[in-house]
């Protein structure tokens, strides 16, 4: 029975070892400031690896690229990954990043190189993703942002692996009923911890890296704010370079942040909030509602669009990271 309780004890710290990386995971600097807008000449694909949201980090960049009008999405009998192609507005305007992430998540380029399917190949887009944000990373790490790992994810990787066939050949000796009960338990307990520790290893932060943390913060904090709390924010003197009482900008603003809500996995919240702004320009006059535009009325085309990029990205990460996303919630 001694035996057995020792083995429940380390499943028990394994385990809380594994929750306690998962939050610090994703958790930020605190910021004084509520932010509203991604810093100047900041791409969402590097913010999110500051943030600690890598597996999120593709679908953040290909929404990012469809919020400012860089590609359409285009849908055939519905929204599944295998009915989707991307097709790409002005070829010249992309980045090499930006050619690079399609490269990731798409098949090969037709003749014209407007119109790419999506990858039906969920291996080859993990593959794809994983060189894609290690590349990035590399970039941050030169530029004094990153330095190193740490090993703590790995040693309560491996720790509860071999714990499992320990508890295993435990159970096999055939113990009396109660340090079974316990055993069982504990093997309850070692493969939870398997789920709940982040895939990968934890990123190493430098101080250069804190300002833009901190503001990655703030967005999170607006993006989770009440709509009243919004607009007295925007009203604020540090918010007032928008009139919260302007329904056109107010929508641009938020749907500017929603490859952020992608990142922070609050997707399906500021959906609601695009749906609630766009219904409000709906009621104002015909006039102001063309000022959103095609690109808004795409992103607005929820079922076509957005829950498009879901589903496809959702793929690579689901292969980057299965058990975060589920625990996670990810849309």
């Amino acid at each position: 029975m001694v035996g057995a309780l020792v083995i429940l004890a380390v499943a028990t710290v394994l385990l809380v070892a594994a929750i306690v990386a998962r939050v610090r995971s994703s958790r930020l600097p605190h910021s004084l400031v509520v932010e509203y807008a991604p810093r100047p000449g900041a791409t969402v694909v590097d913010d999110a690896i500051l943030a600690g949201q890598e597996r999120r980090a593709v679908a953040a960049g290909l929404v990012d690229l469809v919020v400012r009008g860089r590609v359409h999405l285009l849908t055939e009998n519905g929204v599944s990954r295998k009915s989707m192609a991307v097709q790409v507005i002005a070829p010249e305007t992309l980045t090499d990043d930006e050619r690079r992430l399609l490269e990731v998540v798409c098949g090969p380029e037709t003749p014209s190189g407007y119109s790419r399917r999506l990858s039906r190949d969920r291996r080859r887009i993990a593959r794809g993703v994983r060189a894609f944000v290690a590349q990035r990373g590399r970039r941050l790490q030169r530029e004094g942002l990153l330095r190193g790992w740490h090993p703590g994810r790995s040693v309560i990787r491996w720790s509860s692996a071999l714990l499992v066939p320990g508890v295993g050949f435990f159970l096999s000796t055939a113990p009396a009923p109660a340090a079974f009960g316990v055993g069982v338990a504990a093997l309850a307990l070692a493969l939870v911890a398997l789920a709940v520790v982040p895939r990968g290893l934890a990123r190493r932060f430098t101080p250069a890296a804190t300002p833009r943390r901190e503001h990655l913060n703030g967005i999170r904090q607006y993006l989770t704010l009440a709509e009243a709390d919004r607009l007295r924010g925007l009203q604020s003197p540090s918010g007032s370079r928008q009139q919260a009482g302007d329904a056109v900008e107010r929508f641009a603003l938020n749907e500017r942040l929603l490859p952020y809500a992608v990142m922070f996995g609050l997707t399906p919240e500021w959906l609601t909030t695009l749906k609630i702004g766009y219904d409000e320009l709906g009621q104002t006059s015909p006039h102001t509602l063309a000022e959103v535009g095609d690109g808004f009325l795409q992103v607005m085309d929820i079922e076509a669009t957005v829950k498009g990029v879901v589903n496809i990205v959702f793929a690579t990460d689901h292969a980057l990271d299965a058990a975060g996303a589920v625990l996670d919630g990810l849309f």
